[in-house]
């Protein structure tokens, strides 16, 4: 989903190799070492990721072979060939205790396995890189795009089939716009920038908050119930708050992403013109 967004925001600066898991399965070490011996890159932005939250809690095997074998993997592949990498991290690696945005300095406390998994995958990148100080970990939140299952088509989809939604309201975060987010990481290709940095849409909402905005752009009205997390009864555990603050992004001098509001009204007006993958 990400990676699709990504290849037209780098190609007007960047020579681009767009790899899906037939090409390079991140799990199997060789294979992504072949890959970069045969392609030199510069730059590698890591987005592949085993993201089904309650199924990495169902199979934490499978979630730690690829979010973390797998960024160990590319990593050791990056520095044959003195590659710089971009790890895409989630704000699932806080537990949502704290009261405000969490910046990247805050203590780390995962509540569910992809949080576990993904916090490894980061730590295995940056301590790879204790060295020379190139690689960055990219944070962030409740991602959505033209190019994957997510959560607005969900939405869309329920609201055709039911006259009432129940949407979860005690969990708050950052909707982020793959486009988004894309054109940033393009952005932060051309900096120094290193280490941990905070990169999710600018404003916050719950879920029920979330889902009322989708629900009221479309054309036939659909009552959307708030109730809590333990109502949902999902496989994992959830943060309440995972809200990024993006105070670092400013400090260097770089534009936050556009509020959720907007990017919620940028992506619909995308969808009229493309079809959706999870339609």
């Amino acid at each position: 989903m990400l990676g699709k967004d990504l290849v037209p925001a780098l190609k007007p600066d960047h020579e681009v190799l767009p790899l899906d898991r037939s090409a390079c399965d991140v799990t199997v070490g060789a294979e992504v070492s072949r890959v970069f011996r045969d392609w030199q890159p510069e730059l590698v932005v890591h987005c592949a990721a085993y993201t089904d939250v309650d199924g990495c809690e169902r199979d934490s095997e499978r979630a730690f072979a690829v979010n973390a074998q797998g960024a160990a993997n590319v990593v050791r592949a990056a520095a044959q060939v003195g590659a710089r990498v971009f790890y895409i991290s989630t704000d699932y690696v806080f537990d949502g205790t704290k009261k405000s945005p969490y910046n990247e300095q805050d203590p780390t406390n995962p509540v569910n396995i992809y949080g576990r998994s993904k916090l490894e995958g980061e730590q295995k990148t940056l301590e790879q890189d204790r060295e020379n100080q190139r690689h960055l970990s990219i944070r962030t939140s409740w991602l959505y795009g033209i190019h994957g299952a997510n959560f607005i088509e969900k939405i869309v989809a329920a609201a055709g089939s039911r006259p009432k939604l129940a949407v979860v309201a005690d969990q708050v975060g950052c909707p982020t716009w793959t486009v988004h987010l894309a054109r940033k990481i393009a952005e932060l290709a051309g900096t120094s920038a290193t280490g941990i940095l905070n990169v999710a849409g600018s404003g916050q909402c719950s879920w029920h908050e979330l889902a009322r905005s989708i629900v009221e752009k479309l054309s036939f009205p659909v009552e959307v119930a708030p109730i809590d997390s333990v109502t949902a009864g999902r496989a994992a555990k959830r943060p309440s708050n995972s809200v990024l603050g993006s105070q670092r992004l400013e400090q260097m001098g770089l534009a936050p992403l556009p509020h959720w509001k907007q990017a919620l009204e940028e992506y619909f007006q995308l969808r009229q013109t493309m079809p959706v993958a999870a339609k």
